[in-house]
């Protein structure tokens, strides 16, 4: 990174005089143990250590070097063919083709310090290669999907030697060290960041290695690597979580940190033991990607008015039920940004904790000590409390010292495995909660999904009114990017009340609460469904009601 650039950092205070010797004396580190002998760009240097972004640094590029800024939204959708360029070199050397017309070529770099690729384009094709700068990580992306499509990384003639499960731990040890393997354990941990997956699946079969990422609630194979290699994949994975590699009948946990984009992020590694070697499950908890803005997360408003309503309640229970992966510990965590303030004193029980909150209290089971959701939240009541969250209502004590703390005074916050709303109501009376305990103590109960919404770059209107989206590049050929919710929140009223009292099953509690105005999550997605939002195929897949498709 030249002078001129640095001076530009300074003096737009983007970056301090402490920031830039910090990253050159990491540069001098990482050219000094480089095994390739390169020496890491300045740039890409305060990136990962998160002393200045990939907006400014490139904004910074394109100002003082007077070079066209380009994003995503300005990379080609196909492949630009610049024979006799290969794809290997273009990889390699992280440029991207934009433009190939006439005479001239135009790449999007990183790094436009970098005057090999250049040099050497201009020398392959006999024409004038011009430079535009992007962000980094946009570039590897667009570089995955159009040019590295069918390149997972390692190749049969990458190890000497390759071992099977019943292998020498020495040996494997040395295997999971290999570069080749480091590098796609990095690359697939990476692609999935940039993907906004939410977890990365290593499924070990007979005659292959499965790999997933379940981006938007569905899972998505992506390219594997050898079948030969899985175990070595596997013990890297295992060896930077911190986990036995030796121990391979029993399930383990573990965690880890990697720099991704700049930027620390925590994957919660899984592995179980299974027929063909150990599956290995990765959930990434992307603290920056964390959403707590309820109007963000797609609450309707009028259901994000009683919600907001119940949390200024002084105590109670505030319950947020639906199926794993529909979204609850995300609601649960907006609710405690909501409340988390000077004089609130808030305590949650969690297994595990997925996100850390400044100023929350926050505690997680460990069953080996017998430290679960009930003996924490026994504790609780001893630490003068305002709020309490309980990561899950599972059992009858649980739910029972929910609401004694909640009839003495405390605003608690859990969840519930219910498909519905009014269904939670009978799910805690088959706990064995009292119904005249639970009709005084619970305040709103609200059932949630979410549902992919249609790619707004090729979503289109049919001759019926409704909506498709074939798939395109920007949501990677699916149909959908990103998702919403729909919800429905039962409000106990004093004729909800008398109905638990009662003991009324489910659904005659379900009618009274819709005569008095509840909206059902079919409703609101059918909504969508009409506005162009979702499909009525996603919807169905969602909620699983006939009705849906009626």
């Amino acid at each position: 990174m030249g002078a001129t650039i640095e001076a530009y950092l300074l003096e737009s205070e983007m970056l301090s005089k402490e920031s830039l010797e910090r990253a050159k004396r990491a540069m001098t580190d990482s050219g000094a143990n480089a095994a390739s002998g390169q020496i890491e760009c300045l740039g890409d240097i305060l990136i990962k250590l998160g002393l200045l972004s990939e907006t400014d640094l490139v904004s910074s590029y394109a100002t003082v070097l007077n070079l066209q800024n380009m994003d995503k939204q300005d990379f080609p959708d196909v492949k630009i063919p610049l024979d006799p360029v290969t794809d290997k070199f273009l990889t390699s050397s992280r440029v991207l083709p934009v433009l190939n017309e006439g005479d001239m070529i135009r790449l999007a770099v990183s790094n436009p310090f970098d005057d090999f690729p250049k040099q050497a384009i201009q020398y392959a094709t006999g024409k004038t290669v011009e430079y535009s700068v992007a962000p980094p990580s946009e570039i590897d992306i667009a570089l995955d999907e159009l040019y590295r499509e069918k390149d997972t990384g390692l190749t049969g003639s990458d190890f000497d030697t390759t071992i099977d499960d019943l292998g020498d731990i020495d040996r494997l040890k040395d295997l999971a060290s290999e570069a080749p393997v480091i590098r796609f354990v990095n690359r697939l941990m990476h692609q999935a960041v940039s993907r906004k997956a939410s977890d990365i699946h290593i499924e070990p079969m007979e005659a292959n290695l499965k790999i997933r990422l379940r981006l938007d609630g569905m899972l998505e194979e992506v390219e594997s690597p050898p079948h030969t290699h899985k175990s070595a994949i596997i013990s890297r994975i295992k060896i930077m979580a911190g986990l036995d590699i030796a121990e391979r009948r029993l399930p383990q946990d573990g965690r880890i940190r990697l720099a991704v984009q700049g930027r620390d992020i925590d994957f919660r590694v899984s592995t179980t033991p299974t027929a063909f070697g150990e599956s290995v499950v990765l959930r990434i908890l992307n603290q920056h990607n964390l959403e707590l803005d309820l109007n963000v997360l797609g609450f309707p408003k009028q259901e994000m008015a009683i919600f907001k309503d119940a949390l200024e309640k002084p105590h109670g229970i505030i319950l947020v039920t639906g199926p794993t992966g529909s979204g609850k510990t995300t609601t649960l965590y907006a609710a405690l940004n909501i409340l988390n303030r000077p004089t609130n004193k808030i305590l949650t029980i969690e297994d595990p904790i997925e996100y850390m909150l400044e100023g929350i209290n926050q505690t997680q089971v460990n069953s080996k000590i017998d430290l679960g959701f009930a003996a924490a939240l026994r504790s609780f009541l001893r630490q003068d409390p305002d709020i309490m969250m309980v990561g899950e209502i599972r059992d009858r004590e649980t739910a029972q010292i929910a609401v004694q703390a909640s009839l003495t005074g405390h605003l608690i916050l859990s969840t519930l495995h219910t498909n519905t709303a009014a269904g939670a109501v009978a799910r805690l009376l088959d706990m064995g909660v009292e119904d005249f305990l639970l009709a005084s103590t619970l305040n709103i109960v609200m059932a949630q999904r979410l549902v992919r919404k249609l790619c707004p770059s090729c979503k289109a209107e049919n001759n019926g009114g409704s909506f498709h989206a074939p798939g395109c590049v920007e949501c990677h050929h699916s149909g959908f990017q990103g998702r919403t919710m729909i919800v429905e929140v039962l409000q106990v009223t004093e004729a909800i009340q008398k109905f638990i009292r009662d003991k009324a099953p489910a659904p005659d509690i379900e009618a009274l609460a819709i005569s008095e105005g509840m909206q059902t999550m079919i409703d609101q997605g059918m909504a969508l469904v009409k506005e162009g939002v979702t499909s009525r195929e996603e919807l169905f897949r969602v909620i699983g009601n006939d009705e849906v498709m009626d």
